[in-house]
């Protein structure tokens, strides 16, 4: 096992990465939390691959736990599924003094810790991440939000979790799919801020598993995001850099219907372009552009998307059709493991961008005719 801190003003919490550390650690995090009840929030399909699994392990240390099961799948990832968390800790009578747990993915700690975040103003809750993609982003850092149908994670709040446990077994019963989209944000992360991490997550093969592998990847991934996040917890300034490819991304997750393209799909084809235009405004160099591009086309996911015209392409981009806005900040590289905020980047020129992009490279996005 290896453990991380992520250390804020005034408070802070530990991430451990192992492999069969659920059963061991999770009960003696909880029992010096000294709450009243623990709810876990999970859902149908994880609820059914390991039935009452964490209640179990919480409840054989003498623990009181009651559990909320929320469909599954980005599409539910709304207010209206936020409102069934909310109706579940009224009905158990939960306060201040319980404990919210978020079993799952992306999509089951960005809801419970946003419900953790603002239900009676605010409860105590922890991550138990279930995927490779939720192992390196959505379970470390405090965002949390759900999902308007205007824009992806427009509606959310910062939230730090107590502690972070990433038990590394439930990687057996991910599809190769979203392990390839987990790998793809571990990607990112050396991209962004760390050549050798790039150099060492793509000198390893993801199938068959090799935890000894992903429990240092992981390690370096979130002590990447850690270190940024401890400098500019609530995205000032350099938190933003963790964004790269999302510009994109979100796009492509919103105007293809939320849960078509998993989140690491969608990013992945994002950051291509990030990568793209920063070399196209000769602020990436030929080699480093090469070595990107030549990796990230081995393992992206061709994207489809339904007709789009430049309006609607800087609505999406700005989540608003009414918006005098006219630029936004948009992350690119200067070079490999080394990225920068570009502000006041013109909606038009990325437009433009976009349209030699998809003309360069149909084999990864293509957008239907009218």
């Amino acid at each position: 096992m290896k453990t991380l801190q992520v250390k804020l003003p005034g408070r802070s919490y530990n991430i451990d990465i192992g492999l069969n550390i659920l059963q061991t650690q999770l009960p003696n995090v909880v029992l010096k939390k000294n709450t009243d009840l623990v709810v876990v929030v999970t859902n149908e399909t994880l609820h059914n691959l390991y039935p009452d699994h964490v209640s179990s392990i919480l409840e054989d240390s003498g623990i009181r736990v009651a559990a909320c099961v929320l469909p599954d799948g980005e599409q539910y990832k709304n207010l209206d599924t936020l409102s069934q968390i909310f109706d579940f800790l009224m009905e158990v009578s939960a306060n201040r003094k319980t404990l919210l747990i978020a079993f799952g993915g992306g999509v089951i700690g960005d809801m419970a810790g946003f419900a953790a975040a603002t239900f009676v103003r605010g409860i105590p809750y922890i991550q138990i991440p279930t995927t490779l993609l939720a192992h390196v982003d959505s379970s470390v850092g405090g965002k949390t939000a759900v999902n308007h149908p205007l824009g992806k994670n427009t509606i959310g709040a910062f939230k730090q979790p107590e502690y972070v446990c990433i038990e590394l077994s439930f990687l057996k019963t991910l599809s190769s799919r979203e392990l390839n989209a987990g790998y793809i944000e571990l990607l990112k992360h050396g991209i962004i801020h760390d050549e050798k991490l790039f150099d060492f997550v793509q000198s390893h093969s993801l199938e068959p598993l090799d935890f000894e592998f992903l429990e240092e990847a992981i390690l370096r991934s979130c002590a990447i995001k850690g270190r940024v996040v401890e400098k500019d917890e609530t995205e000032t300034g350099i938190r933003a850099t963790l964004n790269f490819g999302h510009t994109l991304g979100h796009l492509i997750e919103t105007h293809a219907g939320y849960g078509k393209y998993l989140h690491g799909e969608a990013v992945g084809v994002g950051m291509f372009f990030a990568a793209f235009v920063s070399w196209r405004c000769n602020e990436l160099v030929e080699d480093d552009w090469t070595r990107i591009k030549s990796y990230l086309s081995q393992i992206l996911t061709p994207i489809k998307l339904p007709p789009l015209d430049q309006n609607l392409f800087r609505e999406m981009i700005l989540h608003d059709k009414k918006s005098q806005k006219q630029s936004v900040n948009f992350i690119m590289l200067r070079k490999l493991g080394e990225s920068f905020i570009r502000k006041g980047t013109s909606v038009e020129m990325l437009w433009n961008d976009f349209k030699e992009f998809t003309e360069k490279f149909p084999e990864f996005v293509e957008i239907e005719r009218r």
